[in-house]
């Protein structure tokens, strides 16, 4: 009797949990369902999408090395065609790497300015990597080095010196190029000591920072020098218009002498025609004694 009332208590239990499920299944049967096909779908557009960014990664990859050999070839309008054409349809990575390539290839063909476009837009690019947006900011700087101002390049690379960026050595290297270049020695000796200073810089950017501080010391010296020279040179002016101004004095002096002594002598002369030639003689005389008085005054 006891298993009896087990087994019916059990049989019950179950047939309230059937339909329970059920009346479950009923209200969020729907939900799961969707939310199964959403998950299926879901992942099956990962692997769609995983598939295709590797084909097209191939594809960029292939067309890349096929832009490298033409310009292994000497084929540069062909290579900077195809470096274009993937700097706009390939991934991102690819895309940065041709436009890079581009300006390189702008660059062998002695098109400068085209160059500098090209590395302006990947500077100033939405989706590129900073690592390679900060390079092209890099290269735009060391080609306006030739033609722009101090402030310019100063702008331009204020940003790429500081500690956390991984083009700040080559950056300080070009910062100390150009004040160098503008003639600003204490600025390009500061940028050149702090490559000296750092112990991780490369060996290489190290022994060029060396060859330019001692540049910078030697036109420092001669800038001393002119200095000095421009003093003696002074100084020896003055003593010469000292010299000159007392001479021209004499010159002066020996002029007036020279009028008085002639107005006497024609007083003189004009005299004896008045009177007798004993007298005249007198006159002619006292007017040089006259004139040698005035002279003394």
């Amino acid at each position: 009797m006891v298993d009896s009332n087990e087994s019916f208590l059990r049989e019950v239990k179950e047939e309230m949990e059937r339909e329970r499920l059920e009346n479950l299944w009923k209200r969020y049967g729907t939900l799961v369902i969707g939310a199964g096909v959403v998950l299926v779908a879901a992942v099956a557009g990962l692997q769609i999408w995983t598939s295709m960014a590797k084909s097209a990664a191939e594809k960029a990859g292939s067309q890349y090395q096929a832009a490298l050999d033409s310009v292994f070839d000497k084929k540069l309008d062909d290579a900077a065609s195809a470096f274009e054409t993937l700097s706009k349809s390939a991934p991102d990575g690819y895309g940065s790497l041709a436009q890079l390539q581009l300006a390189a290839t702008h660059m062998e063909q002695d098109k400068p300015a085209e160059a500098l476009k090209v590395f302006e837009a990947l500077a100033t690019s939405s989706t590129a990597d900073k690592l390679f947006k900060d390079f092209a900011s890099l290269q735009a700087a060391a080609l306006r080095v030739g033609d722009g101002d101090w402030t310019e390049i100063k702008n331009r690379l204020n940003d790429l010196t500081k500690d956390a960026n991984p083009w700040r050595y080559n950056a300080q290297e070009l910062l100390g190029v150009a004040a160098l270049k503008a003639g600003k020695l204490s600025e390009a000796r500061e940028a050149f000591e702090k490559l000296l200073g750092d112990s991780n810089v490369p060996p290489g950017m190290r022994q060029r920072a060396s060859l330019r501080m001692t540049q910078i010391l030697a036109r420092e010296g001669s800038v001393s020098d002119s200095g000095a020279d421009a003093g003696a040179d002074s100084k020896a002016g003055d003593q010469a218009g000292a010299g000159d101004g007392s001479k021209a004095g004499g010159d002066v002096k020996s002029a007036a002498g020279d009028k008085a002594e002639a107005e006497a002598k024609t007083k003189g002369e004009a005299d004896s025609k008045a009177a007798s030639e004993t007298k005249a003689a007198t006159k002619v005389e006292s007017g040089t004694a006259d004139a040698k008085t005035e002279v003394k005054k």
